[in-house]
Protein backbone atom coordinates (compact mmCIF):
# COMPACT_ATOMS: atom_id res chain seq x y z
CA UNK A 1 0.00 0.00 0.00
CA UNK A 2 1.39 3.40 -1.01
CA UNK A 3 2.15 6.12 1.51
CA UNK A 4 -0.62 8.27 -0.03
CA UNK A 5 -3.17 5.50 0.55
CA UNK A 6 -1.94 5.02 4.12
CA UNK A 7 -2.27 8.74 4.81
CA UNK A 8 -5.77 8.86 3.33
CA UNK A 9 -6.93 5.87 5.39
CA UNK A 10 -5.39 7.30 8.56
CA UNK A 11 -7.23 10.61 8.01
CA UNK A 12 -10.45 8.76 7.21
CA UNK A 13 -10.16 6.73 10.44
CA UNK A 14 -9.44 9.92 12.37
CA UNK A 15 -12.56 11.58 10.92
CA UNK A 16 -14.62 8.50 11.88
CA UNK A 17 -13.82 8.78 15.61
CA UNK A 18 -16.91 10.97 16.26
CA UNK A 19 -18.93 8.15 14.64
CA UNK A 20 -17.59 5.73 17.26
CA UNK A 21 -18.48 8.25 19.95
CA UNK A 22 -22.02 8.49 18.56
CA UNK A 23 -22.38 4.70 18.65
CA UNK A 24 -21.19 4.59 22.27
CA UNK A 25 -23.67 7.35 23.12
CA UNK A 26 -26.45 5.37 21.44
CA UNK A 27 -25.50 2.25 23.42
CA UNK A 28 -25.61 4.32 26.63
CA UNK A 29 -29.12 5.52 25.75
CA UNK A 30 -30.21 1.96 24.96
CA UNK A 31 -28.95 0.66 28.31
CA UNK A 32 -30.61 3.55 30.16
CA UNK A 33 -33.83 2.80 28.29
CA UNK A 34 -33.61 -0.88 29.28
CA UNK A 35 -33.31 0.09 32.94
CA UNK A 36 -35.93 2.86 32.84
CA UNK A 37 -38.56 0.93 30.87
CA UNK A 38 -37.76 -2.46 32.50
CA UNK A 39 -36.96 -3.93 29.08
CA UNK A 40 -34.30 -6.08 30.73
CA UNK A 41 -37.13 -8.11 32.30
CA UNK A 42 -38.64 -9.14 28.95
CA UNK A 43 -38.10 -12.63 27.54
CA UNK A 44 -35.90 -11.52 24.58
CA UNK A 45 -33.56 -9.44 26.78
CA UNK A 46 -33.34 -12.03 29.59
CA UNK A 47 -32.71 -14.84 27.10
CA UNK A 48 -30.07 -12.87 25.17
CA UNK A 49 -28.33 -11.88 28.40
CA UNK A 50 -28.54 -15.48 29.63
CA UNK A 51 -26.86 -16.74 26.47
CA UNK A 52 -24.13 -14.12 26.84
CA UNK A 53 -23.66 -15.07 30.49
CA UNK A 54 -23.48 -18.77 29.57
CA UNK A 55 -20.69 -18.02 27.09
CA UNK A 56 -18.84 -16.07 29.78
CA UNK A 57 -19.10 -19.03 32.16
CA UNK A 58 -17.83 -21.38 29.45
CA UNK A 59 -14.78 -19.13 28.96
CA UNK A 60 -14.03 -19.11 32.67
CA UNK A 61 -14.68 -22.84 33.12
CA UNK A 62 -12.16 -24.12 30.58
CA UNK A 63 -9.92 -23.12 27.70
CA UNK A 64 -12.09 -22.92 24.60
CA UNK A 65 -10.41 -24.52 21.54
CA UNK A 66 -9.56 -22.05 18.81
CA UNK A 67 -10.29 -24.33 15.85
CA UNK A 68 -14.04 -23.47 15.60
CA UNK A 69 -13.20 -19.77 15.49
CA UNK A 70 -10.35 -20.29 13.01
CA UNK A 71 -12.69 -22.28 10.76
CA UNK A 72 -15.32 -19.50 10.87
CA UNK A 73 -12.64 -16.85 10.36
CA UNK A 74 -11.14 -18.44 7.26
CA UNK A 75 -14.53 -19.45 5.86
CA UNK A 76 -15.71 -15.83 6.16
CA UNK A 77 -12.61 -14.74 4.22
CA UNK A 78 -13.39 -17.34 1.54
CA UNK A 79 -17.10 -16.50 1.26
CA UNK A 80 -16.29 -12.80 0.97
CA UNK A 81 -13.85 -13.59 -1.83
CA UNK A 82 -16.63 -15.45 -3.69
CA UNK A 83 -19.04 -12.56 -3.11
CA UNK A 84 -16.51 -10.29 -4.84
CA UNK A 85 -16.23 -12.66 -7.80
CA UNK A 86 -12.89 -14.13 -6.82
CA UNK A 87 -11.57 -17.68 -6.53
CA UNK A 88 -10.11 -19.56 -3.57
CA UNK A 89 -7.27 -21.95 -4.40
CA UNK A 90 -6.44 -23.11 -0.87
CA UNK A 91 -8.33 -23.30 2.42
CA UNK A 92 -6.43 -24.43 5.51
CA UNK A 93 -7.59 -24.64 9.14
CA UNK A 94 -5.23 -25.67 11.94
CA UNK A 95 -5.51 -25.85 15.70
CA UNK A 96 -3.83 -22.45 16.17
CA UNK A 97 -3.88 -20.78 12.76
CA UNK A 98 -5.36 -20.95 9.29
CA UNK A 99 -5.03 -19.41 5.86
CA UNK A 100 -6.87 -18.79 2.61
CA UNK A 101 -5.17 -18.35 -0.75
CA UNK A 102 -7.23 -16.33 -3.23
CA UNK A 103 -6.84 -14.28 -6.37
CA UNK A 104 -7.94 -10.92 -4.95
CA UNK A 105 -7.99 -8.84 -1.82
CA UNK A 106 -9.71 -5.70 -0.57
CA UNK A 107 -10.85 -4.07 2.65
CA UNK A 108 -13.97 -6.23 3.09
CA UNK A 109 -12.22 -9.49 2.25
CA UNK A 110 -9.43 -8.78 4.74
CA UNK A 111 -11.53 -7.46 7.63
CA UNK A 112 -14.87 -9.30 7.23
CA UNK A 113 -14.16 -12.01 9.88
CA UNK A 114 -13.70 -9.31 12.51
CA UNK A 115 -17.18 -7.85 12.19
CA UNK A 116 -19.27 -10.65 10.67
CA UNK A 117 -20.59 -12.84 13.53
CA UNK A 118 -20.49 -16.07 11.50
CA UNK A 119 -22.02 -18.46 14.04
CA UNK A 120 -24.70 -15.97 15.04
CA UNK A 121 -25.79 -15.64 11.40
CA UNK A 122 -25.63 -19.42 11.03
CA UNK A 123 -27.79 -19.86 14.13
CA UNK A 124 -30.37 -17.32 12.89
CA UNK A 125 -30.43 -18.95 9.46
CA UNK A 126 -30.93 -22.46 10.86
CA UNK A 127 -33.67 -21.20 13.18
CA UNK A 128 -35.47 -19.51 10.28
CA UNK A 129 -35.33 -22.68 8.13
CA UNK A 130 -36.53 -24.96 10.94
CA UNK A 131 -39.28 -22.53 11.96
CA UNK A 132 -40.50 -22.34 8.35
CA UNK A 133 -41.15 -26.09 8.15
CA UNK A 134 -41.83 -26.86 11.82
CA UNK A 135 -43.05 -23.76 13.70
CA UNK A 136 -41.19 -23.46 17.02
CA UNK A 137 -42.45 -20.07 18.20
CA UNK A 138 -43.08 -21.45 21.69
CA UNK A 139 -39.28 -21.84 22.03
CA UNK A 140 -38.57 -18.25 21.01
CA UNK A 141 -36.43 -17.76 24.12
CA UNK A 142 -34.01 -20.30 22.72
CA UNK A 143 -33.53 -18.16 19.61
CA UNK A 144 -32.49 -15.17 21.72
CA UNK A 145 -30.31 -17.26 24.05
CA UNK A 146 -28.47 -18.79 21.09
CA UNK A 147 -28.02 -15.32 19.60
CA UNK A 148 -26.49 -14.06 22.85
CA UNK A 149 -24.21 -17.10 23.13
CA UNK A 150 -22.92 -16.86 19.54
CA UNK A 151 -22.50 -13.07 19.79
CA UNK A 152 -20.39 -13.61 22.90
CA UNK A 153 -18.30 -16.15 20.97
CA UNK A 154 -17.73 -13.65 18.15
CA UNK A 155 -16.90 -10.78 20.51
CA UNK A 156 -14.48 -12.82 22.63
CA UNK A 157 -12.42 -14.17 19.75
CA UNK A 158 -12.49 -10.88 17.84
CA UNK A 159 -11.02 -9.04 20.83
CA UNK A 160 -8.45 -11.81 21.27
CA UNK A 161 -7.46 -11.67 17.58
CA UNK A 162 -7.08 -7.88 17.68
CA UNK A 163 -5.03 -8.15 20.87
CA UNK A 164 -2.69 -10.63 19.14
CA UNK A 165 -2.34 -8.14 16.25
CA UNK A 166 -3.31 -10.47 13.44
CA UNK A 167 -1.43 -9.83 10.15
CA UNK A 168 -4.81 -8.94 8.56
CA UNK A 169 -4.90 -5.74 10.59
CA UNK A 170 -1.68 -4.44 9.05
CA UNK A 171 -2.81 -4.92 5.44
CA UNK A 172 -5.09 -1.87 5.49
CA UNK A 173 -3.28 -0.10 8.34
CA UNK A 174 -3.65 -0.97 12.02
CA UNK A 175 -5.44 2.22 13.12
CA UNK A 176 -7.81 2.25 10.13
CA UNK A 177 -8.63 -1.46 10.59
CA UNK A 178 -9.29 -1.00 14.30
CA UNK A 179 -11.70 1.89 13.68
CA UNK A 180 -13.61 -0.09 11.03
CA UNK A 181 -13.84 -3.20 13.24
CA UNK A 182 -14.89 -1.26 16.33
CA UNK A 183 -17.42 0.84 14.43
CA UNK A 184 -19.18 -2.08 12.75
CA UNK A 185 -19.24 -4.25 15.89
CA UNK A 186 -20.65 -1.40 18.00
CA UNK A 187 -23.31 -0.79 15.34
CA UNK A 188 -24.28 -4.48 15.28
CA UNK A 189 -24.49 -4.58 19.08
CA UNK A 190 -26.66 -1.44 19.15
CA UNK A 191 -28.92 -2.92 16.45
CA UNK A 192 -29.28 -6.14 18.48
CA UNK A 193 -30.25 -4.24 21.64
CA UNK A 194 -32.68 -2.10 19.66
CA UNK A 195 -34.26 -5.19 18.08
CA UNK A 196 -34.70 -6.90 21.46
CA UNK A 197 -36.61 -3.94 22.90
CA UNK A 198 -40.30 -3.36 22.05
CA UNK A 199 -39.76 0.35 22.78
CA UNK A 200 -37.12 0.86 20.08
CA UNK A 201 -38.70 0.62 16.62
CA UNK A 202 -36.47 1.25 13.61
CA UNK A 203 -37.68 4.85 13.31
CA UNK A 204 -36.69 5.69 16.91
CA UNK A 205 -33.36 3.89 16.54
CA UNK A 206 -32.40 5.77 13.36
CA UNK A 207 -33.65 9.09 14.74
CA UNK A 208 -31.61 8.80 17.95
CA UNK A 209 -28.54 7.61 16.08
CA UNK A 210 -28.82 10.53 13.67
CA UNK A 211 -29.14 12.99 16.57
CA UNK A 212 -26.14 11.47 18.36
CA UNK A 213 -24.10 11.54 15.16
CA UNK A 214 -24.92 15.20 14.56
CA UNK A 215 -24.12 16.08 18.19
CA UNK A 216 -20.72 14.32 18.14
CA UNK A 217 -19.59 15.86 14.86
CA UNK A 218 -20.85 19.30 15.91
CA UNK A 219 -18.95 18.97 19.20
CA UNK A 220 -15.84 17.88 17.31
CA UNK A 221 -16.19 20.84 14.93
CA UNK A 222 -16.60 23.24 17.84
CA UNK A 223 -13.47 21.80 19.44
CA UNK A 224 -11.44 22.27 16.25
CA UNK A 225 -12.77 25.82 15.90
CA UNK A 226 -11.78 26.62 19.50
CA UNK A 227 -8.26 25.23 18.97
CA UNK A 228 -7.89 27.14 15.69
CA UNK A 229 -9.08 30.33 17.38
CA UNK A 230 -6.60 29.85 20.22
CA UNK A 231 -3.74 29.23 17.79
CA UNK A 232 -4.78 32.34 15.86
CA UNK A 233 -4.75 34.47 19.02
CA UNK A 234 -1.45 33.08 20.27
CA UNK A 235 0.36 33.40 16.92
CA UNK A 236 0.73 37.23 16.87
CA UNK A 237 1.85 37.23 20.51
CA UNK A 238 4.57 34.67 19.76
CA UNK A 239 5.75 36.70 16.77
CA UNK A 240 5.89 39.85 18.92
CA UNK A 241 7.96 38.04 21.58
CA UNK A 242 10.38 36.81 18.92
CA UNK A 243 10.73 40.34 17.54
CA UNK A 244 11.50 41.73 21.03
CA UNK A 245 14.30 39.22 21.65
CA UNK A 246 17.79 40.80 21.47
Amino acid sequence: MSSLAKTFKFLFALSALPLLAAELLLLKELVESYLRECTWLTVPAVSFGGGLLLWSLVCFAWKVPQRPYIFAHELTHALTVYLHGGKVSRFRVGSRSGSVRCDRSNLWIVLSPYFVPFYMLLWLGLWTIVDFYWPIRSYQWLLYAGTGFTWGFHLFFTVEAVHREQPDLHVEGWFFSLVVIAGLNLLILAALLGFLSPFWPVSRFLSRFGDDLFFCYRLCGAGFAAVASWIGSVGPELRRLRADRP
